[in-house]
C-alpha cells in the first residue's frame, strides 16, 4: 500500500537518487510514446514548429534538471526503492570506519566520466570545425551567390550566412550558431538541385533548429549510457527535417515536389551511408536512413491538414508529463505523515518511542503507535529495538 506525503519544504529544489529515478523512468515512458504517435505518417500531424520546439525543451530541461520541488508529493514505497536503495548503498571499498565507496559512487563516477569525455570531443569537433569554416573562403562562384541571394530575398531570410565548398563532407549540410556556414560537398548540382539544396539549410537557419540540434546534442551526450535519449535525439532530428521538407515543396506543383525529393534521394545514393552521425553539423539526409527518407518523402507529396485530434493527444500527454513528473516521486519510505512534519530525530527517547521489525520492515513507534516506515537507523542509537517473535 503506497501513501501519498509532503516532502518537508525546506528547500524550492533538490536532487535526489528518486527524483533522478522517477525523472528517468516517467521521460523514457513518454519519449517513446511521442515517438509512437508522430512516426506514424498518417498520423503526422503538420503542426506549428514552435509547438514542437516546446515539447522538445520541456523533455530535455527536465532530464538535465531532473529535481524534486517544494511542491511535489512523494509516494511512500518500501519495496522497489528499498530494493534499489539498499543496492546502491553496497560498500566496494572501505574508505576508514565512517565512509566507505558504494556502488552509487562508482555508478555516478562513470556516468561523469562517459559524459565528459563525450561532451568534450563533441565541442572540441565543433571548435575545430568553425576554425576551418572561418578558414575556407566563401564561394565565388556567381550562380551558386546569386541563388542563394534568390532565395533570400524571396523569403526575407534577414541573416548572415556563406556558402563554402568542403569536399570532405559527403553530403550538403549546415553547421554554426551565429556565423552560419552551409557546406556543399561539391560544386556540380544544377540550378535546380541548388536551389532546392540551399533553401532547404537556409530555413534551418530561419526555424533556429540549428540551436535546438545543439541542445539535443549536449542532452544526448550528458545521457550517454541511455538509449531512449539518443533515440529522441534521433527521432526529433529527423522530425525536423520532414518539417523543412515541407517548407520547401508547400509552394512546389507535385513534378516539382518529385524533382526535389529526386535530388535527395540522389544525394543519399552517393553518400553510400558513410554519414558520421555524432559530427556537429545536421545533413541534407538526417542520419541517413531508407526508412525514414520514406516516411519524409510520404509526408512531403501527400498534403496533409494539421491533425486536430493527434495535436490534442499530444498536449494531453505532454501535459500529464509535466503534472506527474514535477508533482509526484515514488520514493523509499523514510518521511513521516503529513500531520507530523514538524519533529526532529531528537523527539524519540527511550521512554517514549521504539524500533520494531514486522514483515521485514522497519517500524518506529511513537507514543504506542506506528509512527515511521523504514526510519533512518542510524540517527535514532538510542530508541530500543524490540525483537518481534512473529516475524
Amino acid at each position: 500500500m503506497f501513501d501519498v506525503v509532503h516532502i518537508p519544504p525546506d528547500y524550492f529544489a533538490r536532487l535526489t537518487l528518486y527524483s533522478f529515478i522517477n525523472t528517468i523512468i516517467i521521460t523514457s515512458i513518454v519519449v517513446l510514446l511521442l515517438v509512437f504517435i508522430t512516426d506514424r505518417v498518417k498520423f503526422l500531424p503538420k503542426i506549428n514548429i514552435a509547438f514542437t520546439y516546446i515539447f522538445i525543451l520541456i523533455i530535455g530541461l527536465r532530464l538535465l534538471l531532473p529535481f524534486e520541488f517544494c511542491f511535489t508529493k512523494g509516494i511512500r514505497d518500501h519495496v522497489i526503492m528499498h530494493g534499489i536503495k539498499e543496492i546502491v548503498n553496497t560498500p566496494i571499498i572501505s574508505v576508514n570506519t565512517d565512509n566507505s565507496i558504494n556502488v552509487l559512487h562508482i555508478l555516478c563516477f562513470i556516468w561523469a566520466l562517459g559524459a565528459v569525455i563525450s561532451l568534450s570531443k563533441y565541442f572540441a569537433g565543433y571548435y575545430f570545425l568553425c576554425k576551418k569554416a572561418n578558414r575556407i573562403p566563401p564561394c565565388d562562384e556567381n550562380r551558386i551567390n546569386d541563388i542563394l541571394g534568390s532565395i533570400k530575398s524571396k523569403y526575407n531570410f534577414n541573416f548572415s550566412s556563406k556558402v563554402v565548398i568542403f569536399p570532405s563532407f559527403d553530403t550538403p549540410a549546415e553547421f554554426g550558431l551565429l556565423k552560419q556556414t552551409i557546406f556543399l560537398n561539391t560544386d556540380k548540382y544544377d540550378e535546380k538541385e541548388l536551389y532546392y539544396i540551399l533553401l532547404h539549410e537556409l530555413e534551418h537557419f530561419h526555424n533556429k533548429s540549428n540551436w535546438l540540434s545543439m541542445f539535443l546534442s549536449v542532452v544526448g551526450y550528458v545521457y550517454w549510457w541511455n538509449p531512449v535519449v539518443r533515440l529522441f535525439k534521433n527521432h526529433v532530428n529527423e522530425l525536423i527535417e520532414t518539417y523543412v521538407d515541407d517548407f520547401v515543396t508547400k509552394e512546389l506543383e507535385q513534378n516539382d515536389k518529385i524533382d526535389y525529393l529526386r535530388c535527395i534521394f540522389e544525394i543519399y545514393k552517393s553518400e553510400n551511408n558513410t554519414l558520421n552521425v555524432n559530427a556537429p553539423t545536421e545533413s541534407i539526409i538526417g542520419i541517413g536512413k531508407r526508412n525514414r527518407l520514406l516516411s519524409r518523402f510520404k509526408v512531403a507529396v501527400n498534403n496533409k491538414k494539421i491533425n486536430v485530434p493527434i495535436c490534442v493527444l499530444l498536449l494531453l500527454v505532454m501535459s500529464f508529463y509535466v503534472f506527474c513528473s514535477g508533482k509526484y516521486v515514488v520514493q523509499n519510505a523514510e518521511y513521516p505523515p503529513v500531520e507530523d512534519e514538524n519533529w526532529t530525530y531528537s523527539d524519540f527517547t527511550t521512554e517514549n518511542s521504539y524500533i520494531i521489525k514486522e514483515n521485514g520492515v522497519y517500524i518506529l513507534y511513537y507514543n504506542d503507535e506506528k509512527f515511521l516506515k523504514d526510519p533512518y537507523l542510524e540517527n535514532l542509537p538510542n530508541v530500543p529495538y524490540i525483537e518481534n517473535t512473529d516475524d
